[in-house]
C-alpha cells in the first residue's frame, strides 16, 4: 500500500520546537505549525524514515491521519469513526494511546477507550491488543483539538542504545542535541566542562561522524501496510545533510571531576564508538588549565538540591562564568542549561559575555532555561 506526501506530527522537548523544526526542515520536511513539544511537517512517504533514522532532537513521528475540534467524548468518537482502515489493515492489532493538554470533561483514558472502541466499529477485522500492538494510535488532545496519528517510531528516539551509564542527574541526548544546535556549532572544537556520562560530547560527535541516531531498532513502521523496505534502505544509507568539516581526533572534549562518573562516560563512549572523536579528562573544570582555547562551550552545570542550594550554585555559576574568557575564543559561543538560568544569565554577564538568548522549556519535570552567550 504505498502513500503520497502527508504530514507528520513530531514530538519533541517542550521549548525547543523551533529548534527541532529546522533540523526537520534539513532532513527535507517542511514545516507548517509549531504546537507545544511539537512540530508538524508535510513532507512525502520516504520522511518517516529519514526522520527516524537521522532526527536526533526528535522523540517520535507521528502519522497525522486527522485533527478535530472536540468538546466532549461524542466528538472524540466521531474522530475515532473516521479513521482510514487501510492504514492499519484488516487482520491487524491495534492498541490506542492518549495525553491530554488542558481542561476537559473527560480523561486520556476515556480518550483511548472511546476512540479504540470507535476503531473497532469502523474497521472489520481489527483487534485490540494493549501488550504487543502492530499499529500504536495517538489520540492527544491539546486544547480543543484531538490529534489522531499513527506512531511509526515505537520507542521514544531520545533513549540511545549507546548509553550504558546514567549519570543521576542525567541530560536528555535530545535535549544535548537540541543544545549544540541553540549554539550554532557544526564542527568545530567543542567542550563540556561538566561532562557528567558524556552525552553532550557524545551527541555531537555522532553528527560529525554522520552516524544514524540508532543502528539496531525494531521501528514501529515495519509493522503498518505502507512500509517499504527499499525505501527505508535508501533512506538509512548516509547522512542527508552532513556538517562541512571532516571529524577530527580531540577537538570535542569533556571535563567531569568525579571519577566514578569518568568511568561511566568512558563506558559510554566505548559503546557509542566516539572515544576516537571524543577525549574525556579527568579533573575539575573551574581549577583546569587547558591547552587551547574552544570555539564552543555547551554543558549542563549543576543545579537544584543535589548541588547544594541556590546559593552554593550562584557561586559555582559565577566560577564557571570567569573561567570562560581564557576557555573560549575570541568570538565564542557557550550555551548552559539549568533550572537557575537567571543566576547563570548574570554570571556570564559578569564575566564579560554578552548573553544573547535564554530559550525556556521543560527537562522531564523541570522547567529549565538554556542560556547562550558570546565572548566580546
Amino acid at each position: 500500500m504505498a502513500r503520497e506526501a502527508g504530514q507528520f506530527l513530531l514530538t519533541c522537548t517542550t521549548g525547543f520546537e523551533e529548534i527541532s523544526a529546522a533540523e526537520a526542515e534539513e532532513l527535507g520536511a517542511h514545516p507548517v505549525e509549531l504546537r507545544e513539544g511539537r512540530v508538524i511537517v508535510e513532507g512525502g512517504a520516504r520522511l518517516m524514515y529519514r526522520l527516524n533514522a537521522w532526527a536526533r532532537t526528535i522523540h517520535r513521528v507521528l502519522l497525522l491521519v486527522g485533527r478535530f475540534r472536540v468538546e466532549d467524548l461524542r466528538d472524540v468518537r466521531d474522530a475515532g469513526s473516521g479513521i482510514d482502515c487501510g492504514i492499519i489493515g484488516h487482520g491487524r492489532t491495534f492498541a490506542v494511546r492518549s495525553e491530554r493538554s488542558g481542561v476537559h470533561p473527560f480523561t486520556s483514558m476515556d480518550v483511548a477507550s472511546t476512540v479504540g472502541s470507535a476503531v473497532l466499529a469502523a474497521c472489520s477485522g481489527t483487534r485490540v491488543d494493549l501488550e504487543d500492538p502492530d499499529v500504536i494510535i495517538r489520540a492527544d488532545v491539546v486544547g480543543p483539538e484531538l490529534f489522531l496519528s499513527i506512531d511509526t517510531t515505537g520507542e521514544s528516539l531520545h533513549i540511545r542504545e549507546w548509553r550504558r551509564f546514567n549519570h543521576p542527574s542525567s541530560i536528555k541526548p535530545s535535549l544535548a542535541s537540541a543544545l549544540i544546535r541553540l549554539s550554532g556549532w557544526r564542527g568545530d572544537s567543542l567542550l563540556d566542562a561538566f561532562a557528567g556520562g558524556a552525552t553532550i560530547p557524545i551527541e555531537a560527535a555522532l553528527r560529525w561522524m554522520g552516524r544514524r541516531v540508532h543502528e539496531r531498532r525494531d521501528y514501529a513502521y515495519r509493522r503498518l501496510p505502507i512500509y517499504d523496505p527499499a525505501a527505508e534502505e535508501e533512506e538509512r544509507g548516509s547522512d542527508p545533510s552532513p556538517l562541512p568539516v571532516p571529524p577530527r581526533a580531540g577537538e570535542i572534549v569533556g571535563v567531569e571531576v568525579k571519577p566514578k562518573y569518568y568511568e561511566g562516560a568512558l563506558k559510554n563512549l566505548d559503546a557509542s564508538g566516539t572515544s576516537g572523536i571524543v577525549r574525556m579528562i579527568l579533573g575539575d573544570s573551574l581549577r583546569w588549565r587547558p591547552e587551547r582555547r574552544f570555539r564552543f562551550v555547551v554543558t549542563n552545570p549543576p543545579y537544584g538540591v543535589r548541588s547544594g542550594g541556590r546559593k552554593r550554585v550562584a557561586g559555582l555559576y559565577r566560577r564557571f562564568a570567569s573561567r570562560l574568557p581564557e576557555i573560549l575564543e575570541p568570538g565564542g559561543i557557550a550555551v548552559a542549561v539549568t533550572t537557575e538560568h537567571r543566576q547563570m544569565a548574570e554570571a556570564l554577564s559578569s564575566a564579560g559575555l554578552r548573553v544573547l538568548e535564554v530559550r525556556k522549556g521543560r527537562h522531564g519535570r523541570l522547567w529549565v532555561g538554556a542560556v547562550k552567550a558570546a565572548l566580546v
